[in-house]
This record gives C-alpha cells, sequence and structure tokens, in this order.
C-alpha cells in the first residue's frame, strides 16, 4: 500500500471494525462535521500493523489538505516521503531513492479517504455506510463501510474529539492496518498556495504513471 501511506491520503490510517449498518443521521452529522472544513493541517503519527498485529512502520510528519482536491503529506526520515497534489496532478517524491513519481490527481481519488476531506461530502450516504458512537461528552468515533466493491480499504474510522479530526484508523483486505493520530490540528487557517505545489529537485528520476 506505501512506503508508509501513498496516501490514504495517501494516504488519510487505519483494530478491525465490526461496521453497523448506520442511519442517515449518523451520516448527515458527519457531513456537517466535515463540509465547514475547507482546509485542516496538523502534525501526525502513523503507525501501519501487519494482520498479527505486528507493527510494520511508524513515522512522524506534517500534513495539510484543501477543498478541492489539494494535498501536503510529508513523512520525515527514515521513511521520509512527500505527496503534494495541486487538484490536477499528484507527485510522491521518495528522496532517498531520488525518484519523482508523477500522476493524475482524479485517478481512483473516489476510491481513498481522501476524499472525506478534500472532496465534495453531498454523497457521503451513497458512498459509506456510516454508524457513530459517542465515546465521551467531547468525542465522537465514526464507522464507515465502503458500499462499493472497488474501495481500497475496507473500514475506516474516524475519531473527532471537539469537533476537531483527532485520528483516523484504516484496515485494508490484506488486514494491514494504518492509524494516523494528528495532533495540532487547524482547520481553516491560512496556507499558502505554494505549499500545493512541487518542483522536482534536479537530478531526480522522474516517473510519469499516466
Amino acid at each position: 500500500m506505501l512506503r508508509l501511506i501513498r496516501f490514504a491520503i495517501c494516504a488519510l490510517v487505519f483494530l478491525p471494525l465490526a461496521v453497523m449498518a448506520g442511519g442517515r443521521d449518523d451520516a448527515s452529522d458527519l457531513r456537517r462535521l466535515l463540509a465547514p472544513m475547507e482546509n485542516i493541517s496538523a502534525n501526525f503519527e502513523q503507525i501501519l500493523t501487519g494482520p498479527d498485529g505486528h507493527v510494520i512502520q511508524r513515522a512522524r510528519g506534517e500534513m495539510a489538505v484543501a477543498r478541492p482536491g489539494k494535498v501536503y503529506w510529508h513523512s520525515e526520515a527514515p521513511f521520509e516521503q512527500l505527496i503534494v497534489s495541486d487538484a490536477e496532478t499528484l507527485w510522491i517524491y521518495d528522496p532517498d531513492l531520488a525518484q519523482v513519481t508523477v500522476r493524475p490527481f482524479q485517478r481512483n481519488i473516489r476510491r481513498t479517504p481522501a476524499i472525506l476531506f478534500i472532496g465534495e461530502v453531498g454523497d457521503l450516504e451513497a458512498e459509506y455506510r456510516v454508524s457513530a458512537e459517542q465515546l465521551t461528552d467531547n468525542e465522537t468515533l465514526y464507522r464507515l463501510e465502503p458500499r462499493g466493491g472497488d474501495s481500497l480499504f475496507e473500514s475506516i474510522a474516524i475519531r473527532f474529539a471537539g469537533g476537531r479530526p483527532s485520528s483516523m484508523v484504516l484496515r485494508d483486505s490484506m488486514g494491514q492496518e494504518t492509524r494516523i493520530e494528528l495532533s495540532g490540528v487547524e482547520i481553516n487557517g491560512d496556507i499558502a498556495s505554494s505549499r500545493f505545489q512541487f518542483e522536482p529537485p534536479a537530478g531526480v528520476d522522474i516517473l510519469r504513471d499516466d
């Protein structure tokens, strides 16, 4: 799935989840939380585990996403990777490989959880079965099960604390789980447009995946 995460966001994460059928009210509540978020920036810690619970990889870094379709995701060394999108082109830069992969951004975007934060949320009920669990007075966990058979993930869980996303957990069809814990979350802050632009460094290999 990754180097650590080819963006789910490559991704926006991810224990097995018993996802219930969920009602329209739960989906509507989640949509009301997501819809006002024009952009989000945060620090993250990301942990990938195998089906046996063994930790495969850990990473830390910073991220920013903005509607529509803009992404900045920087994982720090020793597994450094930079993922950038301007809503038209997606760049994936691996410094240790001196390699940049370039592809159209829209390809398969609806199959990933990225759509929750950088796309339209009006069709949330059509894309996912949603259920909610009130954990505390301040925290709510939303569980999402994709309705289609072509999703990259079998289940998604998003935790909100005080109306802000605080973590995501995604589980794929191979039983791998990606958990992303967010800190320093800022909603609708001032993010420079240059954050979502990328110029490949001189001397790197450029792979085009059209």
